[in-house]
């Protein structure tokens, strides 16, 4: 059992989301578990660097997987050691494929493309889309009262030099 100050440490390292498909806590409605990358029954140690925090789904595919002991004999990637990006590519379609063969193993013994991960990501690809276009909107308004200041400025010079003009062919 891991304690609850290393479990803590683990959760931190992974930003409270699954080191293997990237689900977060708030996502999945309660605190994720802490896998042992190289199972303890394959040697694996109750170290910091051996643990991943990731999902129950993810934990119940990967198992007790270990390439030395179960065919294809294959290294399963370490979200904590290596660069996902340089393995896995993510598609507009939600779906996520492999750059290489370490990322098409990856993705087929985690099951990352089954249907709620996809939904997942659609929502986060969804979301971005929105701040984005959040954020250009606050840009084009930051702009147009920043026009609405100048014209208003201007409109009061012009206001002041007619008011000037006026008076002066009064006297």
């Amino acid at each position: 059992m891991t304690p609850s100050w290393l479990r803590e440490r683990v959760r931190e390292r992974f930003a409270s989301r699954c080191g293997y498909c990237g689900v977060d806590d708030t996502s999945t409605g309660a605190s994720l578990t802490v896998d042992h990358h190289r199972p303890r029954s394959q040697g694996g140690g109750e170290n910091e660097e051996n643990l991943v925090y990731t999902c129950p789904r993810c934990n119940e595919h990967k198992g007790a997987y270990w390439h030395e002991q179960h065919p294809p004999h294959r290294p399963l990637l370490h979200p904590g050691r290596d660069d996902l990006t340089l393995h896995l590519r993510a598609e507009d379609d939600g779906r996520l494929t492999a750059r290489t063969l370490e990322g098409a193993f990856f993705i087929e013994k985690l099951r990352l493309n089954r249907a709620p991960l996809i939904a997942h990501r659609l929502r986060l690809l969804a979301a971005a889309a929105h701040a984005e276009e959040l954020e250009a909107a606050r840009e084009r308004t930051r702009r147009l009262e920043q026009r609405i200041a100048r014209l208003r400025a201007a409109v009061e010079s012009t206001a002041g030099e007619i008011q000037q003009h006026t008076s002066s062919r009064r006297l």
